[in-house]
């Protein structure tokens, strides 16, 4: 029996989620069993279940259409206490940092460009280890290092408020109505926060990572057709007006997407 759960939201995708997520899990020898796609209504469930093989997921539920929306349906239909994964359903890979000379603990320039990444050796061990360290640290969600560059990621694992970015995390459930998404855009910048006010932490490990395309992959949000910039502004600001004292809006020249950035520097390693 599986200690945790899978969770993968999907609209409009199930050749995207078919030959990138469902493909990426098998890879990496996750059971079946434990993974459930959420749709957002009978059509897309009878699309998904005529072109998927059933040998590749345990069921499909259909929530909610919106994101914010099916991210608090899927939370919902778990029972509270259960340890919970959610995927994007366009993860290319999940990744691991390694160091050619072993060094677990490298800072310097020298050191880091020593660093590459690989293919996670064993995703089912790290997922239930990250668990683990959530019930050590009574913290209730963890997450994975934003992009997969080896030169910037680390062996460190933070405890803090660090950004926990939504295509893979997971969480402890607990039924709580200051956990409930109110944004699309954001929507993981929001629940880190959320979080971290409950707690006063979450948990990053820093030397794991996935692969993926954000913003670019046709389904998911692009199908809506909102203009995506636009929208993560005012969800940047409503954050910040939220949180004030823990927040900044920084707008990035090279992707134009604005960017909350946290102000609170992370309190400690496990």
């Amino acid at each position: 029996m599986s200690t945790y759960q899978i969770a993968i939201p999907t609209y409009k995708r199930y050749d995207i989620i078919l030959n990138k997520t469902l493909k990426t899990l098998k890879i990496l020898k996750i059971k079946k069993n434990i993974i459930t796609l959420f749709v957002a209504n009978q059509k897309e469930h009878d699309n998904y279940f005529n072109n998927i093989s059933k040998n590749l997921y345990n069921k499909i539920i259909i929530g909610k259409k919106g994101l914010k929306n099916q991210r608090n349906f899927i939370h919902n239909y778990y029972p509270e206490g259960t340890h919970l994964v959610q995927l994007d359903d366009d993860i290319d890979n999940i990744v691991e940092l390694s160091n050619s000379l072993g060094i677990k603990k490298v800072s310097s320039k020298e050191y880091r460009k020593l660093n590459k990444i690989d293919t996670i050796r064993n995703l089912d061990k790290f997922i239930k280890n990250a668990f683990k360290v959530c019930i050590k640290n009574k913290s209730y969600l963890w997450g994975v290092y934003p992009v997969a560059n080896a030169y910037f990621m680390n062996f460190n694992t933070d405890i803090g408020l660090k950004f926990i970015v939504g295509p893979f995390w997971g969480c402890i459930v607990r039924y709580s109505k200051n956990l409930e998404l109110t944004i699309d855009e954001k929507e993981n910048v929001q629940r880190t926060l959320q979080y971290f006010t409950m707690d006063n932490k979450v948990i990053r490990f820093n030397n794991i990572s996935i692969i993926t395309k954000y913003y670019t992959n046709p389904g998911g949000m692009q199908q809506e057709k909102k203009n995506r910039k636009q929208e993560a502004l005012k969800s940047a600001k409503y954050l910040h007006s939220k949180y004030p004292n823990i927040t900044k809006i920084k707008l990035t020249k090279k992707s134009g997407v604005p960017e909350i950035v946290f102000t609170k520097k992370k309190v400690a390693n496990p």
